[in-house]
């Protein structure tokens, strides 16, 4: 399968991309077109599969191409060994797996998980407030042009959304509430994340002590 070799040591001279407003973690539709590529192991095969059949429960053409390629473009994030893991996985585990995937295919949301929600949950501060957004987004403003230029509603838009996706991930309880929450993964996934890069457990507000704990 042509799948990315990629770990958490991302090369930070990378862009900001936005694709993920096109919804939130996908997790069911994630699941289908993973399904589909261990089955064809060929990314050209599964997007005809999944464009035929309309997998992706989208009204025309052009938004079920988009949103198979960002689909793709996650997916693409995961190990060989991690796609079929994500394809058997419990729903808990699965929501993980994918939220890493997201992460490192978003420079974005992993440096808010980072810069805010670790420093965050280590402190034992477990509110999410409006200001721990604006201040971020301030930090990057002036390091990315990309960033300082987006409008307030583009802004509103990607906090919804980054939201809502670390609500569905389980890093935050709920999309209302906001309070940051640990969530666990299976020994059986830390150990196979850990092949590649034990790090990337990060994104789940794992700490060093678990990430050993969970591996060993």
């Amino acid at each position: 399968m042509a799948f990315c070799e990629k770990t958490a040591l991302v090369d930070e001279s990378e862009g900001y991309s936005f694709s993920f407003l096109t919804g939130a973690l996908y997790l069911s539709e994630s699941v289908a077109v993973a399904e589909l590529m261990r089955q064809y192991s060929d990314w050209n095969e599964v997007g005809r599969r999944a464009a035929e059949e309309n997998l992706l429960r989208q009204r025309t053409t052009a938004s079920r191409a988009r949103l198979f390629r960002e689909i793709r473009y996650r997916l693409e994030q995961l190990s060989p060994r991690e796609l079929d893991f994500f394809c058997d996985a419990d729903s808990r585990d699965q929501r993980l797996l994918l939220f890493i995937a997201v992460c490192q295919r978003f420079r974005f949301i992993r440096e808010f998980v980072e810069e805010v929600l670790t420093p965050k949950a280590a402190a034992l501060d477990t509110q999410l407030y409006p200001a721990d957004f604006a201040r971020f987004l301030d930090r990057k403003g002036a390091q990315a042009p990309e960033i300082e230029q987006l409008t307030e509603k583009s802004l509103a838009k990607i906090k919804q959304v980054l939201v809502r996706m670390l609500a569905e991930a389980g890093l935050l309880d709920s999309t209302d509430s906001q309070r940051i929450q640990r969530p666990m993964p299976s020994k059986a996934l830390a150990r196979l994340v850990a092949e590649t890069d034990p790090k990337r457990l990060r994104f789940l507000l794992v700490s060093d002590t678990d990430i050993r704990q969970l591996t060993s």
